[in-house]
């Protein structure tokens, strides 16, 4: 049997870890949690040997189940879509694709009415009432904006992460478009009217020019440049908006609301930077995310943060996030290709 000074030996010989140890490993196996304040009471067993290294297994277990139930918050990540693209490309009514950028493309599209420019893809008006609807897709990817100019002659320029479903000819008693991710309108006047369905809303058009973004938060935003659009959500009246304003619809809660704004900081993206006052920083760095295909990952609340910039887009990635950590005093941790924020 072993004597008090034998067991007093043996423990002795146990290292206990440090606070700073227990983090150090803890991160290795959970780098993607919160920061939180821990608040750990440790009891020292003197009894037995097999006390104390019980105790320290217990401990152990607790205190990474705790850290395990934190789970971190994810948003701006890189844009979906159904057609993974690094150029932008066209998808046909017949399902194929084709790359927007490869030289000769208008002999792989084989439609008589459309002409590829440089950036612009152009639907020559074709009248035949009695033709089958068709639709094309066009998909623009991180780093791209793209213009199409519909066979109606309204053009629209897309902007990165975006995706724009249309018919290749008007046919029918209306025009009616589908958009994901952000685009510019300027619509041509015409007796049929003209429709934008974005997320689970339309915006009715009467020969205008205005900007279309879908957020990955559930919202939907339209500034009117010019001209007049009617805005209807799902269960409400329809909303007529005048040059100047803007709509902002909420799909979770149903909420719309208008209100005067800069026009210049809604088209900014067209001339080629990212233009903001006062805009939250979670919804700039879905911008950001968008352009450069990289994901943020939140490990602490920015929703109220507010950021006012204006960078050119051709700024590097690692110069925009230096930026952003000055202005806000976040943390921006690269990690295995997307980034980490904390404060």
């Amino acid at each position: 049997m072993k004597t008090k000074r034998d067991i007093d030996e043996l423990i002795d010989t146990i290292k206990i870890p440090s606070d700073r140890e227990v983090e150090a490993a803890v991160r290795r196996f959970e780098q993607r949690l919160r920061r939180m304040k821990r608040r750990r009471q440790i009891i020292w067993a003197t009894s037995s040997a097999a006390a104390v290294i019980l105790f320290g297994i217990i401990f152990t277990l607790l205190w990474t189940e705790e850290h395990k139930s934190v789970e971190p918050v994810k948003v701006a990540k890189t844009v979906k879509v159904e057609n993974k693209v690094v150029v932008p490309t066209l998808i046909l009514a017949g399902g194929n694709s084709v790359n927007l950028k490869q030289e000769n493309v208008e002999k792989t599209i084989h439609e008589s009415n459309i002409r590829v420019e440089e950036n612009h893809i152009v639907y020559d008006s074709a009248v035949n009432n009695t033709r089958e609807i068709e639709y094309n897709t066009l998909v623009i990817p991180a780093g791209y904006t793209y213009n199409v100019t519909l066979a109606d002659g309204t053009r629209v320029t897309l902007n990165a992460g975006s995706r724009l479903k249309y018919p290749v000819e008007f046919v029918g008693d209306k025009r009616e478009v589908e958009l994901s991710g952000e685009a510019y309108f300027d619509v041509t006047k015409s007796e049929k009217p003209f429709e934008v369905s974005v997320s689970d809303s339309k915006i009715w058009v009467y020969g205008t020019q205005f900007n279309v973004k879908t957020s990955r938060e559930n919202t939907v935003e339209t500034v009117l440049v010019e001209g007049k659009i009617g805005f209807r959500s799902p269960g409400r009246e329809e909303v007529k908006v005048v040059p100047g304003e803007q709509v902002s619809y909420n799909a979770t809660s149903g909420n719309v609301d208008v209100r005067q704004v800069d026009t210049r900081y809604a088209t900014a993206w067209m001339d080629g930077v990212f233009k903001y006052q006062d805009k939250k920083l979670n919804l700039v760095l879905e911008d950001i995310s968008a352009w450069y295909g990289v994901e943020f990952e939140l490990q602490t609340d920015i929703t109220m943060i507010e950021v006012t910039m204006n960078l050119n887009k051709k700024t590097s990635i690692e110069e925009v996030i230096s930026f952003i950590e000055l202005m806000t005093n976040c943390k921006f941790i690269k990690e295995r290709g997307h980034y980490i924020v904390n404060k």
